[in-house]
């Protein structure tokens, strides 16, 4: 995407995140262009990269909206990730290397920012960032290319239907799973990471009510 498109990808990602714009919601290209002082055609190259990323969906003759994962959906995806990323703590194909080991410890700490200033965007960006970076560093890029995608989708699901007094990923669980892969107890990786997981699950509640539907304008010109 070129840099106006980038913008309002973003726009869109953190209305829905943040849980401004809920499941279901209708994105007319005509509206979206004119909030955006954009035209109809970069908004569908923009629509067309959000579905991509499972957080909108597109209808034939009807246009597009907000993804809405219904909760057999949601843990489908939580039981899919799993079998993946426990798997993969089980059977590393190699140990991290001490630059991504900084890497990892340096997205600690701006997930750990994000929650002292109780920004759930930044705190959603960067859990998945951990995990995706920790597949990545054990070194089977096909793996970690399939994470990226689960985790696009949990994005969702926790910004959907995640408790309101929960935390996206409990705060100590990434300091202990990378200790433990640090130190190359992988069964202890495996175990903190299936608990961990399993914990995300826990903490959605899929009785809440959407968000209630509100003026497209009102919500994206905040």
């Amino acid at each position: 995407m070129v840099p106006e498109e980038s913008v309002v990808a973003q726009a869109l990602r953190d209305a829905i995140l943040e849980r401004r714009l809920g499941p279901g919601s209708r994105l007319p290209e005509e509206q979206l262009a004119d909030i955006f002082a954009s035209s109809r055609g970069r908004i569908r190259r923009v629509l067309l990269a959000l579905a991509q990323e499972r957080i909108v969906v597109i209808q034939p003759s009807r246009g597009a909206f907000v993804a809405s994962p219904d909760a057999v959906e949601a843990r489908e995806v939580l039981a899919a990730r799993r079998m993946i990323e426990v798997g993969v703590m089980e059977r590393p194909c190699q140990p991290l290397t001490e630059e991504k080991k900084e890497l990892l410890r340096q997205v600690i700490e701006e997930e750990r920012s994000a929650h002292a200033r109780h920004d759930v965007v930044g705190m959603i960006r960067w859990s998945g960032r951990f995990h995706l970076e920790l597949a990545r560093g054990l070194g089977n890029t096909v793996i970690a290319d399939i994470i990226s995608e689960l985790i696009l989708r949990t994005s969702l699901i926790i910004a959907i239907y995640e408790q309101q007094e929960a935390t996206c990923c409990l705060k100590a669980d990434h300091d202990l799973l990378l200790n433990a892969v640090c130190t190359r107890t992988w069964p202890e990786a495996a175990r903190l990471m299936s608990r961990h997981l399993l914990e995300i699950e826990q903490n959605l509640d899929f009785s809440a009510p959407a968000p209630p539907t509100v003026s497209l304008g009102l919500i994206l010109r905040r």
